[in-house]
This record gives C-alpha cells, sequence and structure tokens, in this order.
C-alpha cells in the first residue's frame, strides 16, 4: 500500500460519515498496512494517529474495536505513542475501560495502554490518572471471564506497577488480592492424589506392624530419636515431609499458562515494593503463596522469578506466616541442596534462597524443616567453600538464629562451626578491605564511648572485682573468673537461653519462648537495642535501583505484533536479576563481625565444650580481636569462658596463652582486663586439676612443655605456698633462669621467661625498687657544669695524685683548696694537718680512683648540692665510695640516693659487683632487685642476665636470686 492510496484512505475516515465505509476502511487499513514496523511508520507519518483518536469516541462497538486494534499496533512505535498522548488519547480510553463491558474491545483497550506504558515518554503522561486507571483495571480483572483480557490486564499492571503511587491505587482497588485469587485458582491442581492421614498412635507407639518394611519402620525410629541425637541419621530417613502439591502450572492449556506467567512478573514488581499490613491481611485469610513455591523446582523455567518474589517477601514482615505455610523454607533448602540439576542455580538464584532461609530460620518450626531435611550441613558447607565475603555474611546471620537451638548447634559443632569463626573472624581482623577498615574503626569508637561514657556499671564493676578486692578463694576448685559474669564455675551446666535483663519490666511479649521463635535481640548487643526486627526488615526493601533495573529490562523487550491480539513477551524478561548494592541486603556484612562474635561466645556457654576451643589458633584470634576491640565485648566474655575450662588449661599452658595475656596489661587501656584473665587461670590452676596438670607437665619428657608450665607458673600462681611448692619441688625457677641465663638457639621462650620473672616477682611476690628519695622543693640545684681542665677551686693550695687511665702508669695531678677539704671532712683533715699526714706537704695519692671519679667527688664538696644532669654512673659510684671511706655521711646518703635513681639495665652489673666486693647488704638487695622485678624491654632484660652470668661473681649472683625468691615465698607462705 503505497502513500497516496493511505492518504486517500485516511481522507475518507476524516470526512464520511457512513459507518459502514468507516468500518470497512478500518479493517483494510489494520489487515495491509497496521501490521510491521515500516507500515506503522507510513500510517503515522501520513496523519493516521490523530484520525484514529478522534475516532475511538465513536460509540459503535464495532469500529472502536479495529480503531483500538490499529492505535494499539502503532502504539508499538515510540513516536507514534508521543503522538498519541499529544492527541490526549489517554481519557477517552480510560473512559472506555470503565464503561464499556465487552471483553474483545477491554482486551485492545488494555493493549494500547499497556503499549503507551511501556513507552518511556508517553507513560509521563499517565502519571495524573492513575486514580481512574487503577480501578478500572481491577474491576476488569475481576468481572471478565475472558482470558486474553485479563492477560492483557495484568500486563498494563506490569509495566504501571514499576510505579509506587499506581502501587498504591492498585492495592486500595483491591488489585493485589483479585491477583492473589485468580493466581490460585489457575495453579490449582486438580489431580493432586488423595492422601489418606496416618494413624498416628498406630504408626509411633506400635512397633514393626505385619508386612511393615523394616525401612519404613527404621525412618519411624529416626524420627522419634531425633531429639536424641540428630547428627548420627541421614537426613533422607528424618525426611518425613514433602513438598505441597495442591499446585502446579497448568497442562495443556496454553491461555492459562500464559496468564499465569503474566500474574508472576506483576508479583516480580510487587514484591520489590512496600505493600503494607492491610493489604496482607486480607491476602493471609484468602490465599496462599504455595502457588508462587511450586514454581521452585529443578526443572523449573521460571523458578529465577519464583525465588526473586519470595525473597522480596521476606522482605517485608508481613509476609512472613504466609511463608512460613507455603513452605518456602523447604523450597529454598531444596534448591540449595539439589546437585546435577540440569540447570544449576546461578548467583541471584542462591543469593535469593538464602535470603529465604535467613527469614524465615527466626522461627523455630523452620529451623527444624532446615536441620530435618539436611540444609543445615549444606549451608556450613556454602561458607566453608564461598569466597563471597557478602555471601557468607548472610549464611551466618542465618546460623546465628539457631543460637539457642541446641541440637542445631551440636550439628553445627560437628560441622566444623568453630574453624570456620575462628577463621573469618582472622580474615576480618587483617583484611585491608576499607568496608572492614570502617567497621573496625566503628567498632573501635564504640567501646570507647561505652568504657568512657558508663565506667561504673555494675558489668563493669563486677569484671574487675577480684583485681582490686582481695576475695577468700578455695584454691582446690576453680571459681568464677572476674570477667565471667554471666557464667558460673567451669564444671556447671550453662543454660543456652537469653538471660532476661529485667524480670520485673519485659513484657511477656519481649520474652524468649523457645517453642515458638528465637528472634529476640541479643542482650548483648547494646548497638541494635532500639531497632524491632520489623522495622529492620522493613528498612531494608528494594530501593529505586531494583525499580530502574526493571524499567530497563523493559525497555530492551521488542514486541512482535503478528497476533494483533496478543503481543507476547519474553517469559524471561523480568526473571533475570542484578545483584543489590550491599546496603539494600537486608543481611549486611558489616553485621558479620557482631554475628560472628554472638557465635562464639554461645558456642562457649554449651555445656559440651568442642575441642577446636582450645586450639592455638582460635586463642590467637581471639586475644587478637580483643587486642583491637578492647575487652569490652563478647569476645573477651569467649575466651573467659574458655579460660575457665580445665579440659583446655594442658592447651593453654603449652601454647603460651598466658604470655599473650600478660602483653595485654602492659597497655594501659586493657591493664585491668589483662590482669583479669589472668587471675581466671589462676582460678582453675590453683584448683586441684590445675595443681596436678602443671606437676604432670614438669615432669614430662617434652622439655618445650616444661619450659611453658615453669613459665605460666610464674605468671599464674597467686599462693605463696603453692608457688614455692612449684619453684623448688618442681625445678621450675631453674628453668626459667637456665632459659634467661643460657645463650642457646633453640630457647625460644626467653622472652616469655623474662616477661614471667619480671610479673612473678612484681604481682605476686611483692619484689620492688627502693625509691630514692623526693628532692625538697626548698633545696637548690647546681646548674654548674663539671670541666676537665678548669680548676675546681680559685686557691688551690694542695693536690690529688689519680690515674690517669690508659695503659701507661700515666698520673694525673687535681688541685684544690685545702680548707675547704678539711672542713668537709675530718678524715682529710687529719690526713693534711696532723703528724700522720701522707706523703709530700699537701699532696694525696688515690691511685685507685679516677679523675672523673674525683672531680665529680671534690665538686660536690664545692657546690654542697645536688647536680641536676645525670652522672657518670662508675664515676657516681667512686665518689660514693670516697663518701664512705672519708666519712660524709650527708654526702653518703645524697649519693645512695642517686645510685638508685639512676639504675638501668648498662650499670645494674656494676653496682652489684660492687656492693659484694664491698659488702653493701643495701645496694646487693637493690641489684638483685633490680634484676627481678624491673620492667625492662625483653631484650635488655635478657642482656642484663646472660652478663651478670660472666661476672666474677656469677655463682653469688645466682645464689642470691634464689635465695631472694625462695625467702619471699616462705615469709608468707608457711
Amino acid at each position: 500500500m503505497d502513500e497516496a492510496r493511505v492518504g486517500g484512505m485516511l481522507e475518507v475516515l476524516r470526512t464520511s460519515t457512513d459507518r459502514t465505509v468507516i468500518y470497512k476502511c478500518l479493517v483494510k487499513l489494520r489487515t495491509d498496512l497496521v501490521k510491521d514496523k515500516n507500515g506503522i511508520v507510513l500510517f503515522r507519518t501520513a496523519g493516521g494517529v490523530p484520525i484514529m483518536v478522534r475516532l475511538i469516541t465513536k460509540l459503535n462497538e464495532k469500529i472502536m474495536e479495529v480503531v483500538l486494534s490499529i492505535l494499539g499496533n502503532c502504539c508499538t512505535d515510540e513516536q507514534a505513542c508521543i503522538e498519541a498522548v499529544e492527541c490526549k488519547v489517554i481519557s477517552p480510553l480510560v473512559t472506555i475501560l470503565k464503561t464499556i463491558p465487552n471483553p474483545v474491545i477491554q482486551c485492545r483497550a488494555c493493549r494500547m495502554l499497556g503499549n503507551l506504558a511501556k513507552s518511556k515518554k508517553a507513560a509521563q503522561y499517565l502519571n495524573a490518572h492513575y486514580a481512574a486507571i487503577a480501578p478500572a483495571i481491577c474491576h476488569i480483572i475481576e468481572s471478565t471471564s475472558a482470558v486474553q483480557t485479563r492477560i492483557m490486564a495484568f500486563r498494563v499492571c506490569r509495566f504501571l506497577l514499576v510505579s509506587s503511587q499506581f502501587l498504591k491505587h492498585f492495592l486500595v482497588s483491591n488489585g493485589f488480592l483479585q491477583l492473589m485469587n485468580i493466581f490460585v485458582a489457575v495453579m490449582k491442581n486438580n489431580e493432586t492424589p488423595k492422601e489418606s492421614l496416618p494413624d498416628i498412635e498406630v504408626s509411633t507407639l506400635i512397633g514393626l506392624k505385619r508386612n511393615q518394611h523394616r525401612e519404613k519402620y527404621f525412618e519411624e525410629v529416626a524420627r522419634n530419636l531425633e531429639g536424641v541425637r540428630s547428627d548420627i541419621f541421614d537426613y533422607q530417613m528424618l525426611k518425613n515431609f514433602t513438598r505441597n502439591c495442591d499446585y502446579a502450572l497448568p497442562k495443556q492449556n496454553e491461555e492459562a499458562v500464559e496468564l499465569a506467567l503474566e500474574i508472576l512478573k506483576c508479583l516480580v514488581l510487587i514484591s520489590a515494593q512496600q505493600i503494607g499490613m492491610k493489604a496482607w491481611e486480607s491476602i493471609s485469610r484468602n490465599s496462599s503463596l504455595a502457588s508462587i513455591v511450586c514454581f521452585v523446582k529443578e526443572d523449573g523455567e521460571q523458578r529465577a522469578s519464583a525465588l526473586k518474589i519470595l525473597s522480596n517477601f521476606c522482605k517485608d514482615p508481613c509476609a512472613f506466616y504466609m511463608l512460613s505455610t507455603a513452605d518456602a523454607i523447604v523450597a529454598a533448602c531444596e534448591m540449595l541442596m539439589a546437585v546435577n540439576m540440569a540447570k544449576p542455580l546461578n548467583e541471584s538464584e542462591c543469593r535469593h534462597c538464602i535470603n529465604i532461609i535467613s527469614t524465615l530460620s527466626t522461627d523455630a518450626c523452620s529451623r527444624s524443616k532446615i536441620r530435618r531435611c539436611g540444609a543445615l550441613r549444606k549451608l556450613v558447607a556454602m561458607i566453608r567453600d564461598s569466597n563471597s565475603q557478602s555471601e557468607r555474611s548472610s549464611l551466618f546471620h542465618i546460623l546465628n538464629n539457631f543460637q539457642y537451638d541446641n541440637l542445631s548447634m551440636e550439628l553445627l559443632l560437628c560441622e566444623g562451626l568453630v574453624p570456620m569463626l575462628v577463621r573469618e573472624l582472622n580474615d576480618y581482623l587483617t583484611s585491608d578491605d576499607e568496608h572492614h577498615k570502617r567497621r573496625r574503626e566503628e567498632r573501635l569508637q564504640g567501646g570507647k564511648k561505652r568504657k568512657l561514657t558508663d565506667p561504673s556499671t555494675p558489668e563493669t564493676l563486677s569484671k574487675f572485682s577480684k583485681t582490686h578486692d582481695p576475695i577468700s578463694s578455695d584454691f582446690d576448685s576453680p571459681s568464677s573468673s572476674p570477667r565471667s559474669y554471666r557464667t558460673t564455675s567451669p564444671c556447671s551446666s550453662r543454660s543456652m537461653s537469653p538471660v532476661c535483663k529485667d524480670l520485673l519490666t519485659n513484657d511477656d511479649d519481649d520474652n524468649y519462648s523457645p517453642a515458638c521463635s528465637d528472634d529476640d535481640d541479643e542482650d548483648d548487643d547494646s548497638g541494635n537495642n532500639g531497632d524491632t526486627k520489623d522495622r529492620r526488615i522493613a528498612n531494608n526493601r528494594a530501593q529505586a535501583s531494583n525499580v530502574l533495573d526493571i524499567l530497563k529490562l523493559i525497555d530492551e523487550g521488542s514486541e512482535s505484533i503478528d497476533d494483533t491480539l496478543s503481543d507476547k513477551e519474553d517469559i524471561e524478561e523480568l526473571s533475570s536479576d542484578v545483584p543489590p548494592k550491599l546496603a539494600q541486603f537486608r543481611n549486611q556484612a558489616g553485621d558479620t563481625i557482631d554475628i560472628i562474635e554472638n557465635l562464639i561466645y554461645r558456642i562457649t556457654l554449651m555445656v559440651n565444650k568442642r575441642v577446636e576451643l582450645g586450639k592455638p589458633e582460635t586463642l590467637d584470634t581471639l586475644i587478637r580481636a580483643i587486642n583491637l576491640f578492647g575487652a569490652n565485648n563478647n569476645f573477651a566474655n569467649a575466651l573467659t569462658n574458655i579460660l575457665l575450662e580445665s579440659q583446655f588449661f594442658a592447651q593453654i599452658i603449652k601454647h603460651g596463652v598466658v604470655h599473650q595475656l600478660y602483653q595485654l596489661t602492659k597497655v594501659e587501656e586493657m591493664r585491668k582486663d589483662g590482669f583479669a584473665f589472668l587471675e581466671t587461670l589462676t582460678n582453675v590452676g590453683e584448683s586441684n586439676y590445675g595443681k596436678e596438670e602443671l606437676v604432670r607437665l614438669l615432669r614430662c619428657d617434652d622439655v618445650k612443655a616444661q619450659q611453658r608450665a615453669a613459665i605460666s607458673v610464674a605468671y599464674i600462681i597467686k599462693s605463696h605456698r603453692l608457688l614455692y611448692q612449684f619453684l623448688y619441688d618442681g625445678n621450675a625457677l631453674t628453668l626459667l633462669f637456665d632459659l634467661l641465663l643460657r645463650l642457646k638457639s633453640e630457647d625460644q621462650y626467653a622472652d616469655e621467661a623474662a616477661d614471667a620473672v619480671t610479673s612473678m616477682a612484681r604481682f605476686t611476690l611483692g619484689i620492688v625498687l627502693p625509691e630514692a628519695e623526693p628532692v625538697e622543693s626548698t633545696a637548690e640545684i647546681c646548674t654548674q657544669q663539671i670541666s676537665e681542665t678548669k680548676p675546681l677551686h680559685d686557691n688551690c693550695d694542695m693536690r690529688f695524685l689519680v690515674n690517669g687511665g690508659g695503659d701507661g702508669d700515666t698520673t694525673l695531678t687535681i688541685g684544690f683548696n685545702k680548707q675547704l677539704l678539711c672542713d668537709a671532712s675530718e678524715v682529710f683533715n687529719k690526713m693534711l694537718n696532723s703528724s700522720f699526714r701522707e706523703g709530700h706537704e699537701g699532696e694525696i695519692q688515690l691511685r685507685d680512683y679516677s679523675a672523673e671519679g674525683l672531680r665529680y667527688f671534690l665538686h660536690l664538696i664545692v657546690c654542697q648540692e645536688r647536680h641536676p644532669t645525670e652522672p657518670n654512673y662508675p664515676a657516681l659510684l667512686q665518689a660514693y665510695e670516697m663518701s664512705r671511706v672519708y666519712i660524709i655521711p650527708e654526702m653518703e646518703a645524697v649519693l645512695q640516693q642517686r645510685l638508685i635513681q639512676f639504675l638501668d639495665s648498662h650499670n645494674c652489673l656494676r653496682l652489684l659487683e660492687w656492693a659484694l666486693k664491698n659488702y653493701h647488704a643495701e645496694l646487693t638487695e637493690t641489684a638483685i632487685s633490680y634484676y627481678l622485678c624491673s620492667s625492662l624491654p625483653v631484650v635488655e632484660k635478657k642482656q642484663l642476665f646472660r652478663a651478670a652470668e660472666d661476672s666474677t661473681y656469677a655463682s653469688e649472683w645466682f645464689q642470691l636470686l634464689n635465695d631472694a625468691v625462695f625467702e619471699r615465698c616462705r615469709s608468707t607462705g608457711y
């Protein structure tokens, strides 16, 4: 058909008043012209669209039907859509939908409206008409019995439901209820076999019946014994329920199948938005989501769409009950567990299954189904094999819902839950991912705020009570830890139920009911107290980006117009899924660290402790977390519960955990917590079990175990009587000193031994250094510097002869004032003025002293004040010796204080040797105490011990160390 002929026909339509002529002309145009894209463009460029819009108002239904068909085809062209809406076609179209009951006209009108809605630019003109379109479409859906009309009506809804405004009017018009009622009716499976209800009494109480297969009997026994040991039976034996078979896709009815699939596409869009409680109430009373669940099967072509719908509904708390009763949990579990599927689950489908399970597993009945169908094992395997942090996060959220379910927790632990939690925590602590860094910073800030704002809470006070208050404890049995304020002794039974904070103020509705649901907030998670589960779910519904994705997918679809009545769409056009952003996912990865913290803590509260809890990697990771986040969390509580368990005590000792805990005491913010952890181990170590373990390790053939046991004894044994037995009878002190004194390459525990000796001396034996007396505020400070060449006095009428140093016998002469020297010391007075004076007139020989020592001594005589700067220690020691020889008690007292004040790792050995040589008991004790209790870096501590071993007085020094320790033990322990 050429352009001239089209123009002539359009002129006829414009001018003719004969309905028969108009009708025949319209049919000719629809049949021969408006049937493909080129024909539509020719028709539009010839000016056909405005004429069709004018004719649509004709009251003749035959004409109206053909006009709507032509316009419907034309509106597959974007420019034709824009032209139609600019000609104000929407108002008459809506009027037709509202007033014409003819199903064919309704079908064509819906098709045209759907094509308008599909066009981006034309759809903008529909916004103002939503309030009229929604009830009109809903009325057609409800009243018509024509399947094609309903298909087209749902197609309109599919394109319009991307708008939340249309959804609002759609819900008000009961569109969602009508949609679900029709969907349920279409999907009703009339071929469902009628199963007779089993005789519960016979099947459970009577044993093997006549002719009953032994496997069937075993299935019944297994189900009855599940509560005893669920992990020993194969999940196929325990799977005593079948999927709901009441619904299925219609067979041998193409129109019904097309209608069902069109409704399914609408549900994808509806589920992505907030529906509201009122709509859900009517749905729950009159419909079922099982009609959607039936699509979730291994060979289902619409499986992806159905899973997406169910996953989106999971984000709406109002749909929780319907999802539970529709066996959505079973379907999702079966999909995850299916093997050798012809069409394996893709990433999107897998994520939807996880989301369904995560939401529904807050219910105890759903958790039982998950466990009994074997999906719990599968979830653990998925965590173990997954490389996606967000997926692992979602799976950990699921497992967190099982924390109060003892059967499930036992099964999870058998499947290796603890190593997985430890691995995930370790990855989190060491990851350079920006999200993890931000979450770590948030937790650090949160911990600091809690400590700063509420330092005197009962919990905080009870944590450190044993550090501050002396408590008489029975060392024959481990007592509660200072940190374990929610637990009892390691031998007692611990409940897995949550702790009720306030029995008087909590409502009954808020209390935990293990028979019904476990979705109470953790009482340990202070950050979520004001946030309800419903609000959390509602706040994480699909955002606008999901709708934009859907719009994009719609735009990419192409529509065939070979059949003018049914514009078939690609069934899969909405089934593909774009992974949502992390913030849109209900189980946000940012909370993974909180889930891990909670699960580890809950596991340590269980009566049966898994051996993995005492393994080195578990303890190391927990201590690393405490180092990073502080001790005001459940990581610290979990570690305390592990430390309290006597079964882990030997592992803790051999692994050197005690030394790691002592390192916490070196950090000011962690000091109290570090001592609290050590106190926990003290309670276990001083019990009968702990004492036997330490003795066994000290006497075993494993040298490393012996050394670690000796180190642990020094750290944790606080009873002086017990400490003496371990150090003397158990040879622990010799092992400690041997680690420090023997320079051996294999002595890898020397650092631990150095800290252990310091800890024992300071915090157990109470050995302290004598403190130098404070300088009086009225005392003047000498600021004069000592010169090596300048005379010490203006009037030097006597001289000292001292050793000049070096290899030769050189002598140095140092002049001084005779009168000043005689006034300072009576001994000098006798030496210089009496008949017994030494040497030549005004000359004193001091060959055993250095020039530096003598100058410092004489300088103090001149100024008679304290010198502010740190002197050369050998010179200070010589000056001290001269003050004793020449009997200047005031100077002797000052210099002794300075010897103590400037004592360090470099001069301690010098002081010890001088004190032993000169039989100075007080300074000998000072040097020995410094060796034992000084808080030096471990490298300096080791050097200090090993240097003394090479001294002339090595044997005396070693004996003094032993005597100092044993005497302290005996003085209070017996």
